[in-house]
């Protein structure tokens, strides 16, 4: 049957099932990578928020430090300004009295327009004139009139501040001293490590110009003037997505704390942010791979099974077809189609049953075997379906009866059937009434054709007989004519004679020819198994004679094959070949004729090669045809029956003789002989 597409699936549903499939492999992809993806957004989106709230918190915390900060060194200045006159002791007490309100404060000190300690919140040491007068000379060139500088060695203990100061001016608008108030670089960390909720952060407070005071974790870097959020352009706020950092990138919120200008920071490295994300990632991968897997291995078992399911059906409509076209058959053959069951009992006629017996539709259906055929009486159908069972087969020739009483010969082939238990015979018969009308009129006219041929090789031989007496009888007084009168006879007279000589001993020939033509077949003995080699020494022995007066070189094999022929004919076949060979020679070289046998397929093929003067193309055919010559009678003698003598030969033999030739330079004969060993 012609099956299309994809196995037994004609192409649209093998497209169908295809997309199917390819679906069902793509659902646990789409929904593995929409979940990786969805996971992703949501990671970078809850460090957003998350990074923004930290930032937006820790701004306003700082920012109301530094705003305390601020408020305690202008209340300090003011008191410095308003009680100058009061001892060192007193102001140190209202210094601690303001610095007690805002925990942030590390330290608190005053000096004057020289430099000189007015007031300090631990005592005043060189240490301490020394720090102020760095952090005088910073605010001085920093030009702001509140200067947060860089983080300093406090020089009570040590301990790193970051240092604020704010100048005191005359009426005048001169400077006319300094307060200064430090923070401890721990209390910023303190307060990033109280609210720092997320793993993987940075925190930094840093000048706008990168400067950083204080961050957590520590790093190395004193500056971050090269990161975006501290660049000139940079917004006061925002949320940067930075990849610059080498082998790494960040995600970055910043608040700026205004009018401190500082720079509040939260940093999260998306490598360890993403970390959690891609060892999740890595699990849904590793769970797709196996569910892809186990749904390719489902997928297979179930597209086998379907294949499966697919086959059976198509099988069955197989089935159904070539059931409804053996019913078909049966219905329009031409044959007689008969079944009968173990009794002998009709249950099956085609329709060319009832036609040829007589019989209406059906009407043969319940009949028993031997109403059609009485040679099969009913007591002996047991015995005959026992032989049947054990030859399996039965072929012969019966005579049907007609349900009208008419007789049709058949020729019936009985073979055992077997279906659900029970064996039932299937007669095949074909009607013979016409091929016996077919035979009898052949052996009618085979008969007739014998006596034909019979007839008409006696006339042949009659006729060869009878025209031959009256042609010696020319012939003798023709020769008695040129003894007696010839000397009396003028020249014309004498080449009279000699035509009429002549012409009589070309028709004896004539008819000796064409007796021998007629006799091919018709005297011979029934093919037998001969040895060509006593043909072809035969041949040789007959044209010895001639062989040695033109000086040819003939070559044989020394051995050659057992054909299907007759001895004698095979012998004429070669002489008249190799004779035309002699006869045919080229007049400058001395002839050379070879003979070769090749086989194969059952067939022996003899080529008689030569070197004579050769055959134009256009004569190839015409050579074979009885009374046919290519040259004149005063070149070459003959009658032009020779060739059409071997191929009727040839043809006897069941082979065929073709040839081929170089005009001047040689022809070459060949001709096909039935190997013994293939029969």
């Amino acid at each position: 049957m012609n099956k299309q597409g994809n196995g037994w699936l004609p192409p649209v549903r093998s497209r169908m099932m295809g997309v199917i499939v390819a679906l069902g492999l793509l659902v646990p992809q789409t929904v593995t990578s929409y979940e990786i993806w969805r996971q992703y957004e949501t990671t970078c989106r809850l460090a957003e928020r998350n990074v923004n709230i930290l930032v937006d918190l820790l701004a306003g915390e700082i920012h109301h430090d530094l705003n305390a900060v601020d408020q305690v060194i202008d209340q300090t200045t003011l008191d410095i300004s308003t009680h100058a006159e009061r001892p060192a002791a007193e102001m140190r007490r209202f210094m601690r009295e303001r610095s007690l309100g805002v925990p942030a404060i590390f330290g608190l000190m005053v000096v004057d327009a020289q430099g000189n300690a007015l007031a300090s919140l631990h005592g005043f040491s060189p240490r301490h004139q020394s720090f102020a007068d760095r952090i005088r000379a910073d605010a001085q060139a920093s030009g702001r009139p509140f200067h947060i500088g860089a983080p300093l060695p406090d020089p009570f203990d040590g301990t790193l501040v970051v240092p604020f100061a704010r100048f005191r001016h005359t009426a005048q608008g001169e400077i006319d001293g300094l307060t200064i108030a430090s923070m401890s670089v721990q209390y910023f960390r303190d307060r990033f490590l109280q609210i720092k909720s997320l793993p993987h952060i940075t925190l930094t407070l840093a000048h706008v110009d990168g400067t950083i005071l204080a961050q957590t974790p520590e790093n190395d870097g004193t500056s971050l003037a090269t990161l975006p959020e501290f660049q000139p352009h940079a917004a006061d706020s925002g949320l940067v997505f930075d990849d610059s950092s080498a082998g790494s990138s960040r995600m970055v919120a910043y608040r700026t704390l205004r009018p401190f200008a500082l720079r509040l920071t939260v940093s999260v490295d998306f490598d360890e942010l993403l970390g959690p994300w891609r060892s999740n990632a890595l699990r849904l991968v590793l769970a797709d791979l196996v569910i892809t897997l186990l749904l390719i291995l489902a997928l297979r078992q179930w597209w086998r099974g379907w294949q499966r399911e697919a086959a059976r059906l198509q099988s069955q409509k197989d089935e159904e077809l070539s059931l409804s076209m053996a019913r078909f058959a049966l219905s329009n053959s031409a044959d007689m189609v008969v079944f009968s069951d173990e009794m002998g009992v009709i249950t099956y006629a085609n329709q060319s049953a009832h036609d040829i017996l007589g019989y209406d539709p059906e009407g043969l259906v319940g009949l028993h075997v031997a109403d059609i055929d009485p040679a099969f009486h009913p007591s002996q159908w047991p015995a005959k379906t026992d032989e049947l069972r054990q030859a399996g087969t039965f072929r012969f020739e019966a005579e049907l009866r007609g349900k009208h009483g008419d007789v049709i010969p058949a020729e019936v082939a009985v073979s055992l059937f077997h279906w659900n238990g029970r064996d039932f015979a299937c007669a095949i018969i074909r009607d013979m009434a016409e091929r016996k009308q077919a035979e009898a009129m052949l052996a009618e006219r085979t008969r007739r054709l014998e006596a034909s041929n019979t007839e008409l090789e006696q006339f042949a031989y009659v006729a060869s007989h009878d025209l031959r007496e009256p042609l010696r009888m020319v012939n003798a007084f023709v020769g008695l004519l040129e003894r007696r009168y010839g000397d009396q006879l003028d020249a014309e007279g004498r080449d009279y004679v000699t035509f009429a000589r002549d012409g009589a001993q070309r028709m004896d020939r004539l008819i000796l020819d064409l007796l021998e033509y007629s006799r091919v077949g018709a005297e011979s003995r029934p093919l037998g198994v001969i040895d060509l080699t006593h043909s072809a020494e035969a041949a040789r022995h007959d044209l010895s004679m001639a062989a040695a007066e033109s000086g040819a070189l003939l070559e044989m094999p020394v051995q050659w094959p057992m054909v299907w022929g007759d001895q004698g004919e095979l012998t004429r076949l070669l002489v008249n070949l190799i004779g035309n060979a002699l006869k045919y020679r080229h007049p400058d070289r001395t002839p050379k004729i070879r003979l070769a046998v090749e086989t194969g397929d059952g067939i022996a093929t003899i080529r008689v090669e030569d070197n004579g003067i050769g055959i134009s193309p256009q004569y190839f055919d015409r050579i074979f045809r009885i009374f046919q010559r290519l040259h004149g009678r005063e070149r070459y003698e003959g009658t032009g029956i020779g060739l059409a003598i071997c191929k009727k030969i040839v043809e006897r033999h069941g082979g065929r003789i073709w040839l081929a030739s170089v005009p001047d330079q040689g022809t070459t004969f060949f001709f096909t002989l039935r190997l013994a060993t293939a029969h």
